[in-house]
């Protein structure tokens, strides 16, 4: 009997834990907005003069290409073009650098030099549609159709609007007579898509000036609805860093000969294992990595998600099988592992001696490229298959930028201006962007795109029928006009 009595004190115990322990996490979690009094009134643009100037960049295919040789510089010089006419107050006011390459750089210089500036980012170029699928678009993807309450087109989404929502609140706030404390830069590069060289030339132009940058705001993560399960309501999560990156080339070599006569093992089955080991081998998920981004949206959250997460030493296993049966949340709690190419033999009777793959990797912050590779060559276990990072496909994970302090409570505010019932969070930026960079000369580098998603408008991006709608666009604008105002004469 005293057993039993023991065991029921430590029941009581545990459950009186994880009670006070729920508590404390969603009361901890919630944050007021950042004050702050604009002279200004706020921004009531007409939807459909964004949405034309969006609609006409839209028509403007400027792809990038792996090839710099590929990309066909006139259509960029149309696009520069374009938003000259657009934006005339801003191209009047504002200094213009065009860079190698076609990259842009506007400099709106502040009243206060003696402030570090801000700088607002996007990119240019945008992603080929894939010729095969052009039957299944509802309009073709560089028409720039505004129809339906959307515009339509490669680069409506990624991330053309950002480029055009940015100038518009520039140019309303030029038409106002805004003058900004902190100098304002504007940065686009014209080859984001392919990694290019685009922001690293920007970069290393502001860093020979001396130049350091209070803050950084990049496209990235948006205000989602309805994508996170166990949430109610809009969740912002605002991406404070973003996973490393690494592709290897993995190579496997063996006698050839003909196939009527072949080896125990050939160079497409020794890769082919390897590759088997490292998909059956995931690395391994540490759920501490979205603990920020789960706490800060614990107030909308259902009472189970709370409870698991605030006492994560007793439920961490059902939160991690939970996450991991989720490819978009599998991928927020562990470096993930994708096999993209394999190239092997010439002719259906001829045994190939060289089989090459690719397998890129997205490297979870805190985590290394050194020990991916480590880890790589141990999974594998066989010295007939040699690793080679690919040239210039190899970075680390961002520094982390700070999610307590004015920069971010900025954007938060904003986003809760412009949606009252959203709940913003920090968390990782699981694609690769330009802000990457930025790193090098300022430690608050964030990426956000102001606009609600739903689960089936993620998956247009780089897809089919990428479109947005006219309304996120015009709130997009809202965004940054008052973003541009905070940051520039805010506290920071």
């Amino acid at each position: 009997m005293p057993f039993i009595y023991t065991l029921l004190a430590l029941l009581l115990v545990v459950i009186l834990v994880v009670i006070v322990r729920t508590f404390l996490f969603s009361r901890d979690a919630r944050q007021d907005p950042l004050p702050f009094s604009s002279e200004l009134p706020d921004l009531q643009p007409d939807l459909l003069v964004p949405a034309r100037h969006l609609s006409a960049a839209i028509q403007i295919p400027t792809i990038s290409h792996a090839d710099p040789a590929e990309d066909r510089p006139e259509l960029f010089d149309a696009l520069h073009n374009l938003l000259q006419e657009s934006y005339p107050l801003l191209h009047g006011r504002l200094s213009r650098e065009v860079l190698p390459g076609g990259s842009l750089l506007y400099t709106w210089p502040g009243s206060k030099p003696e402030l570090e500036p801000v700088l607002f980012m996007a990119h240019q170029d945008v992603v080929p549609a894939d010729e095969h699928t052009l039957a299944k678009w509802t309009y073709p993807p560089f028409s720039g159709a505004i129809e339906d309450g959307f515009v339509w087109g490669r680069g409506s989404m990624d991330i053309k609007c950002q480029l055009i929502a940015v100038m518009e609140a520039v140019e309303n706030l030029l038409a106002q007579g805004f003058q900004p404390c902190r100098t304002i830069i504007l940065a686009f590069s014209h080859d984001e898509e392919v990694l290019g060289m685009g922001a690293r030339v920007i970069v290393t132009q502001l860093k020979e000036q001396g130049i350091r940058l209070a803050a950084v705001i990049d496209e990235g993560t948006s205000i989602l609805d309805g994508v996170l399960p166990g949430f109610k309501g809009y969740t912002a999560p605002i991406a404070v860093t973003e996973k490393g990156y690494l592709s290897l080339k993995l190579t496997a070599e063996a006698s050839g000969g003909h196939s009527s006569t072949p080896a125990p093992e050939t160079s497409i089955g020794i890769l082919s294992r390897a590759i088997d080991r490292l998909q059956s081998n995931p690395f391994p998920y540490r759920v501490q990595a979205v603990l920020p981004l789960f706490k800060a949206l614990s107030p909308t959250a259902s009472t189970v998600m709370k409870m698991a997460f605030a006492n994560l030493w007793l439920f961490s296993g059902l939160v991690r099988r939970q996450l991991s049966a989720s490819t978009e949340t599998a991928a927020s709690i562990h470096t993930t592992t994708a096999p993209t190419i394999f190239h092997s033999g010439i002719k259906d009777n001829v045994l190939p001696s060289l089989a090459e793959a690719v397998v890129n990797f997205r490297i979870l912050p805190g985590e290394t490229v050194a020990e991916v590779i480590d880890r790589v060559r141990t999974v594998i276990t066989d010295e007939r298959v040699t690793l080679t990072p690919l040239p210039n496909n190899a970075w680390e994970p961002s520094p982390v930028s700070p999610s307590d302090g004015p920069a971010f409570h900025h954007i938060t505010s904003v986003v809760r201006e412009l949606y009252p019932t959203a709940t913003c969070a920090p968390n990782a930026m699981l694609g690769a962007t330009d802000s990457r960079h930025y790193h090098a000369i300022s430690d608050r580098v964030y990426r956000f795109t102001p606009i609600v998603s739903r689960k089936e408008d993620i998956e247009r991006i780089h897809g089919i029928n990428e479109r947005l709608s006219l309304e996120n666009l015009s709130l997009m604008v809202k965004f940054f006009h008052r973003l541009i105002q905070r940051w520039s004469c805010g506290q920071m």
